[in-house]
C-alpha cells in the first residue's frame, strides 16, 4: 500500500467525496512564484480536460500548510492530476466529480483502474462515491485490493444503500480492531450483508 504525505489526511474528510471550493487566489499567499506557476499549469490542464480542479487546489494548499518543500508540492499535485485522469477513464466520462475524486484516492491507495471499472459495471444506477470511499478505507486497513474490490462490487450489485455501506465499513473496522484478519473480515461481513439483502454469494479471493 502506498500513501503519500497528505493522503491520510484526505481519505475520509469532506473533501474526499466533494472537495470544498478553495479560492485559487489563496495559492498566491502560500506558494512562491515558480511553484505557483507550476501548480497553476497543472490545474489549468486538468480544468481544460474537464477534471475536478478544486481538489488540486486543496492538495497544493494542504502541502503548503504542512510546510512541504516546493518540489514535493508540485509532484503531489501532478500525481493527483494523473490519478484523476485514470479514475475518470476507469469510471467513465459521465462520472461525477465526487466519484472521480474518490476514484483517484482509491487508485493512490492501490486499487487498480480495472477494479474501479468492475465496480462501475456492478453499479445499480446511482453515484459510486460512498462505495469507492469504503473500498479505499478497506485497502488502507490492510485488505488486499482485489478482495476489497470483489466485496464492495458484490455489495453494490446487491443494492445496498449508502447507510448500509457505512454500517458495513464500521463492522469491518471493528473486526480488524479486535484482531480479525482484514481479508477474512471483509469477505465474511460482505457475505452476511449480501445474504441479508437477498443477493448471491461473494467469491472468496485466494
Amino acid at each position: 500500500m502506498r500513501l503519500s504525505w497528505c493522503a491520510a489526511a484526505v481519505l475520509f474528510s469532506a473533501s474526499f467525496a466533494s472537495a470544498q471550493r478553495a479560492p485559487i487566489s489563496r495559492l498566491n499567499t502560500v506558494l512562491d512564484a515558480p511553484t505557483r506557476a507550476a501548480v497553476l499549469a497543472i490545474i489549468d490542464s486538468a480544468r481544460v480536460a474537464g477534471l475536478p480542479s478544486d481538489v488540486l487546489v486543496n492538495k497544493a494548499l494542504e502541502g503548503a500548510g504542512k510546510r512541504a518543500d516546493d518540489p514535493r508540492i508540485v509532484a503531489a499535485v501532478h500525481e493527483l492530476a494523473g490519478e484523476l485522469r485514470r479514475s475518470r477513464a476507469a469510471l467513465g466520462g459521465a462520472s461525477r466529480d465526487a466519484e472521480i475524486t474518490a476514484g483517484a484516492h482509491a487508485i493512490h491507495a492501490g486499487v487498480t483502474a480495472a477494479e474501479l471499472t468492475a465496480l462501475r459495471h456492478a453499479a445499480v444506477g446511482r453515484p459510486l462515491t460512498t462505495p469507492i470511499m469504503v473500498l479505499t478505507d478497506l485497502v488502507a486497513r490492510g485488505v488486499p485490493p482485489a478482495t476489497a474490490s470483489t466485496a464492495v462490487a458484490s455489495l453494490e450489485r446487491a443494492g445496498l444503500r449508502n447507510a448500509d455501506f457505512t454500517a458495513y465499513q464500521r463492522s469491518v473496522r471493528q473486526d480488524i480492531d479486535r484482531g480479525a484478519d482484514p481479508a477474512a473480515a471483509t469477505t465474511t461481513r460482505a457475505r452476511g450483508a449480501v445474504l441479508h439483502r437477498g443477493g448471491g454469494p461473494i467469491p472468496i479471493q485466494p
